[in-house]
């Protein structure tokens, strides 16, 4: 009989204002906001004396103290956030080495073992106090059967929550919940989702239509729908912290990006030289990397591990354009980034076949492929297949 998970997502509340504040307790219970001191400066967070007054993160330091007068306005120190992250891991170390850091300020923990010693919500505290205690940093932390659910879990209080979400509980706690809270939909994929009535979490998982879904969710509506109804088959894996062989390329651009359009033509170009530096090496590709700088000097990035390796430009590619969206947040992007990682030897590759795969590769797949690798070599595609005239 399988063994029910217990997995915990750990997430520090307001991570860089909170940092400040354990540098410098005056700032506690003081509205702060990370920014730089120019008034054209963007706010990169603010902590929660500050959202009490309506001030959020991406929003210009003259609004921000518009709306709450007295607000500290601290300039971003980025060394102080990484040392303070490492320590944050290094303590949950101390209660398993289960641990699989998803950012510099959250990651998932496997409690599964743990407990058989002690009840999760009890582990739960006791973690809780010990990063306030040693870091001074406040933290919530989410308790589900897998990686999804522990995910929104935690997200569903903040500061200083812990939240437990099963399975039987998906449809009364999280159905209700707009779309947008949803872990994985990005900001620019919702406008879509509610031209087609989806307005909800629920929404999402009794949608009938897959054939429309798929139109905006691509090769992840299936596993969208699942994680709706609360599925989640993805592990806690310690290794995902480690570095690995990868394929990557990047862009700094000093006037900045401020079309969404010309953010995915920068990625595209991008795309096709880590493509070709596939196909000149003879290896395929497990996971895809899409890394973002915006304008107020944030770093974020977001990674999608598939199922088997691949070499084609249009799976790439794909999963490029939806991880960038789960990344877009309408600000101007100084960078961007492409890698992929997890390489192999594509000859030495064997694909797991599902009923959808024919057998054996066909003379189809082979022309397909060449004509990817032509196309690569060039700003748009130069050639394609013709069909053979049925008169």
């Amino acid at each position: 009989m399988k063994k029910y998970q217990i997995i915990f997502h750990v997430d520090l509340n307001a991570f860089y204002a909170s940092c400040e504040a354990s540098r410098n307790p005056a700032l506690k219970n003081h509205p702060v906001g990370i920014a730089p001191r120019s008034d054209r400066g963007i706010l990169t967070t603010a902590n929660y004396a500050a959202r009490r007054y309506g001030v959020n993160s991406a929003m210009n330091v003259i609004e921000a103290k518009r709306r709450c007068p007295h607000i500290k306005i601290v300039p971003p120190d980025f060394a102080l956030y990484e040392t303070m992250s490492s320590q944050f891991f290094e303590r949950l170390r101390l209660f398993t080495d289960q641990l699989e850091p998803a950012s510099i300020d959250e990651g998932y923990m496997d409690m599964t073992e743990d407990a058989n010693t002690m009840h999760p919500i009890k582990r739960a505290e006791m973690i809780q106090k010990d990063i306030m205690d040693n870091l001074s940093l406040p933290l919530s932390i989410g308790i589900g059967p897998n990686k999804f659910l522990a995910k929104m879990a935690s997200d569903m209080k903040k500061p200083l929550g812990i939240t437990v979400l099963r399975k039987r509980n998906v449809k009364s706690k999280m159905w209700p919940l707009p779309i947008e809270q949803m872990h994985g939909i990005g900001r620019k994929t919702v406008p879509n989702l509610k031209l087609l009535g989806i307005h909800t979490i629920g929404d999402l998982a009794t949608y009938k239509n897959i054939t429309k879904l798929s139109r905006f969710l691509g090769n992840q509506t299936e596993s969208f729908i699942r994680r709706a109804y609360g599925d989640d088959d993805s592990v806690v894996d310690p290794s995902r912290a480690e570095t690995v062989q990868s394929i990557g390329n990047s862009k700094t651009y000093e006037g900045y990006l401020h079309t969404y359009d010309a953010m995915l033509e920068a990625l595209e170009g991008l795309t096709k030289t880590v493509v070709r530096r596939l196909h000149d090496g003879e290896l395929a590709c497990k996971t895809i990397t899409v890394q973002v700088r915006f304008s107020d000097f944030t770093n974020h990035s977001k990674q999608l591990s598939r199922s088997h390796h691949t070499e084609r430009h249009v799976d790439i590619i794909e999963a490029v354009e939806h991880l960038f969206d789960a990344l877009y947040d309408e600000k101007p992007v100084s960078l961007l980034g492409v890698s992929v990682g997890h390489l192999e030897k594509a000859t030495r590759l064997f694909r797991q076949l599902n009923i959808f795969e024919p057998e054996t590769p066909t003379k189809t797949s082979n022309v397909d492929t060449l004509l990817e690798r032509i196309n690569a070599q060039y700003d748009k595609p130069l050639l394609k297949k013709g069909f053979k005239s049925s008169s």
